[in-house]
Formats: C-alpha cells, sequence, structure tokens
C-alpha cells in the first residue's frame, strides 16, 4: 500500500508518519513539503499509484483543495472513476469551514488540527477498510498479539483473544481454553486493536466479537466471564459495539 502525506509543515507530516507507522503494518510512505510537489509527482512518474492521501488544505503554495481538484481532474482525462476509487483522500485542516468544498473533490474523510491520536487511528482504520473493498481484498491481515516471555516469542492471533485483563505490570490474555500472561501495558494493546477493542474499564479490554450481552454495570463474554463496565465508558461502549455489529461481515 502507498501512503502519500502532503503538508508544507514538517512537524505534521513526522506526527502523520509516525501515527501510521504505530498501526503495526508495513507501508510505502512518501512525503511532499508542497502541492506542486506532489502534482509533478503524479504526472511524471510512471508508477506514482496513491492508494491514501493525507493532503493538507491550508498549503502556501497552492491549496490542498486546488490540489484535489486537479489530482481528479487527472483522473477524469485517463477515464479513470472517482467516485469509490482510489486514492482515498484525507484532509487534514484548522478549520472546519473547508469542509463543503472538501466533499465536492470526494473525499474520504478529513482529520482536523491538532490531531488527537485516537481520532486519527479510527479514520485510518476506516481507510484501510475501504482500500481491503475497493482492491478486492475483503478484509485486513488478520492482527496479532506478540508475546514474549523469557526466551520465548509466540504469536496469537487477536480474533482468538476474548478479552484482555491489566494485572500490574503485566496483561493476561484470555482465550477459550487459554490464558497467557506476559508483561506489557494494556494501554499499548488497546492502541493497536482498536476498533475491534473496546477497553470497558481501567482493567478490561474486550474483543467485541465475544460480547453475549451487557448492561449498565457489566457485560457477559461468550465464555461465561462477567466483566465490570465504568460508569464512565457504558455509553462510549454501547456506541462502539452498535458500530461493530452494524459494520460485521
Amino acid at each position: 500500500m502507498h501512503i502519500v502525506i502532503c503538508d508544507d509543515e514538517e512537524a505534521n507530516r513526522i506526527y502523520i508518519r509516525k501515527l501510521i507507522e504505530k498501526q503495526g503494518m508495513e507501508y510505502n510512505i512518501t512525503e511532499f513539503c508542497s502541492g506542486k510537489e506532489l502534482l509533478q509527482y503524479q504526472n511524471e512518474t510512471i508508477d506514482s499509484e496513491i492508494d491514501i492521501l493525507f493532503l493538507d488544505i491550508a498549503m502556501e503554495d497552492m491549496d490542498g483543495i486546488t490540489v484535489a481538484r486537479r489530482l481528479r481532474g487527472h483522473m477524469e482525462r485517463q477515464q479513470r472513476a472517482v467516485w469509490g476509487s482510489l486514492p482515498l483522500l484525507i484532509f487534514v485542516t484548522g478549520s472546519r469551514e473547508y469542509m463543503q468544498s472538501a466533499f465536492a473533490v470526494h473525499a474520504f474523510q478529513y482529520i482536523v488540527k491538532p490531531i488527537q491520536e485516537p481520532e486519527f487511528h479510527r479514520i485510518f482504520t476506516q481507510a484501510l477498510r475501504e482500500y481491503q473493498y475497493l482492491t478486492g481484498k475483503g478484509q485486513m491481515e488478520p492482527k496479532e498479539i506478540i508475546v514474549k516471555n523469557k526466551n520465548q516469542v509466540r504469536k496469537v492471533l487477536a480474533d482468538d483473544v476474548y478479552y484482555i485483563e491489566s494485572s500490574n505490570r503485566k496483561v493476561i490474555l484470555c482465550l477459550q481454553n487459554e490464558k497467557i500472561e506476559f508483561y506489557d501495558k494494556i494501554s499499548n494493546l488497546e492502541q493497536k486493536l482498536q476498533p475491534d477493542f473496546f477497553r470497558i474499564h481501567k482493567g478490561y479490554l474486550i474483543n467485541l466479537k465475544y460480547v453475549e450481552r451487557y448492561n449498565r454495570t457489566e457485560v457477559q463474554i461468550k465464555n461465561g466471564d462477567s466483566l465490570l463496565v465504568s460508569k464512565y465508558k457504558y455509553h462510549d461502549f454501547v456506541n462502539a459495539y452498535l458500530q461493530y455489529i452494524s459494520e460485521e461481515r
């Protein structure tokens, strides 16, 4: 997958690259410091296909809306579909006033500065799913959890984990017939496993796939375990679960 970041502020490019690299997969990332540079690359490079484009709206040399119009015009001249096609255009903006113009050039999403990591992760995950559909690859590669104990390294499919429990400086992966304990932070796993996992309590990160039923105080997992839900997390959990089951394939 080829991801392009076009922003005239180096700090923004570095931060977006860092957030992408934290997703735990390998991508080909290209950076441009101006819209003109990006357009020149698109026009002159034979192998210039872009899958996801992070495009700053308020660049000095050429604003992002103008760049997007020219990119879409290039696609039309090649008689390529614009709607429902690559690249997936994600605008990065400091103001929402540009949104009408942004969607006029068929933007996939937008991120408001200053970029918040959870919001970036949500939108990037959406883009990855859309990319998989558009390229006919169905689903993303299965996520794995790397377990390191002493001199042993083991890979555990995230899809096999019912929930994760925090225990002092360790975490416990709760599978159907096994529990695996190792040193890590539950917050690290939360970041990696969203949006299919949700942290219902400071001590529990659950796989939404295995929710049996829930109420305001607890979630029952399909293996029979009942886990406490923080009252501060309940509404967000319900929203996340309803979103998950609406997208479940």
